[in-house]
């Protein structure tokens, strides 16, 4: 049962814990009718089984945001990530404030003056990041509900917004056969050979980064025309400065990629080069940095170089894009979605998923047909 209690010129109320302990609310009352008041609505969150204690409510986000860091564990890329979102753009914007006085239309603005300087997709994992820290405060019983659950930031429709006040979002560049080649050339002349094959094996493979930078020697199974992505070590991980070998993406990313011969052969010979485990790596025998790699190599073969007289190829490409590339391949090669799927290392939604399998013959198939599309784009090369 709570009660009132005048202090100085002040009214308080108190209650009594689930541990039998008096315990004071934060609010001060000028009478004791509204201190009585307050005091009742206590009792009645009790009866309720709603009752969230007063202190609990008053944690400011940035004291919860700490430990809710400490209890919610993802992937190191992941929880970067979140570090970032969190340091740079919910705590210095509503970590002063209780978690109890955050207000969806306050979190609204915010969110719509973010997406002038950054993408949807990044004004998405912002505010859903703040939305994932208040629907575990709520469970822990520290507010009643979660003030922006739901909330979604959508694009304006034509003419209710002017253009200068959003972002404009940069189109994917995915590139065609000839710039891979094109890419791929310069590439060789920045980073040797077997730079070289990483792309080439990138846009024929669709392998992500990490899979790539992380492919050990002993998943290369190119006698039987194929590689194996290990669901444990398969994949190069970079975080703040630190590497190592961990899972893929996800774990249909474990998975086997089938390999047209030409492609076999290029990577018999990088394999072939040196006497490391991983089968890419650096000249000087080190694993690859993805800002080394797209900064010495990457950016001046997409992007163009003065230097050497470089014109563009296509500005503001990513190594990513490559995956577009060989996704755009296949389906253009008429290849089934059942190989597609697993390729990409992607689980098949729905019945299709449960029914549908990758025979010897699919496998073979999409070999023939990389192999063809290698001779059409290289046979009039210079």
């Amino acid at each position: 049962m709570a009660w009132a209690e005048k202090r100085g010129p002040w009214y308080r109320v108190r209650y009594r814990d689930a541990d039998g302990v008096v315990r004071t609310t934060p609010d001060r009352y000028r009478t004791k009718t509204e201190a009585l008041d307050a005091a009742e609505d206590l009792d009645t969150d009790h009866r309720r089984g709603t009752f969230i204690d007063p202190h609990d409510s008053r944690t400011p986000l940035a004291d919860w945001a700490g430990k809710w860091r400490q209890t919610h564990q993802v992937a190191a890329s992941t929880q970067a990530k979140y570090d970032h979102y969190l340091d740079v753009h919910i705590i210095p914007a509503f970590g002063h404030l209780p978690l109890d006085q955050i207000r969806r239309s306050a979190v609204k603005h915010w969110a719509i003056g973010l997406r002038a300087r950054y993408s949807l997709a990044t004004v998405r994992g912002i505010v859903t990041l703040m939305s994932l820290m208040l629907t575990a405060a709520v469970e822990e019983r520290m507010i009643t509900v979660n003030p922006i659950q739901g909330l979604r930031m959508t694009e304006p429709r034509s003419g209710h917004a002017p253009r200068s006040a959003i972002r404009e979002v940069r189109k994917r560049q995915v590139p065609t056969g000839d710039q891979v080649l094109d890419i791929a050339d310069r590439v060789k002349i920045l980073g040797g050979e077997a730079a070289q094959v990483m792309v080439i094996t990138a846009a024929f493979t669709g392998m992500r980064w990490g899979e790539i930078t992380g492919l050990s020697k002993r998943n290369c199974h190119l006698d039987q025309l194929y590689l194996q992505v290990d669901p444990e070590t398969g994949a190069l991980h970079e975080v703040r400065g630190a590497m190592w070998l961990g899972p893929p993406k996800t774990q249909t990313a474990g998975r086997r990629i089938d390999l047209p011969p030409f492609l076999t052969e290029l990577l018999q010979e990088v394999m072939d080069g040196h006497d490391q485990e991983q089968g890419f790596v650096t000249a000087d025998g080190r694993w690859h940095r993805r800002s080394n790699f797209a900064r010495r190599l990457w950016r001046p073969a997409c992007d163009g170089d003065t230097e050497r007289d470089w014109s563009p190829v296509l500005p503001g490409a990513v190594f990513h894009g490559l995956r577009h590339h060989h996704k755009t391949m296949l389906d253009e090669l008429g290849v089934g979605d059942a190989v597609k799927f697993e390729r990409m290392g992607h689980r098949m939604p729905g019945i299709a998923g449960v029914y549908s399998h990758v025979s010897d013959q699919m496998r073979q198939d999409m070999r023939n047909r990389l192999q063809e599309r290698w001779t059409d784009m290289t046979d009039n090369r210079p």
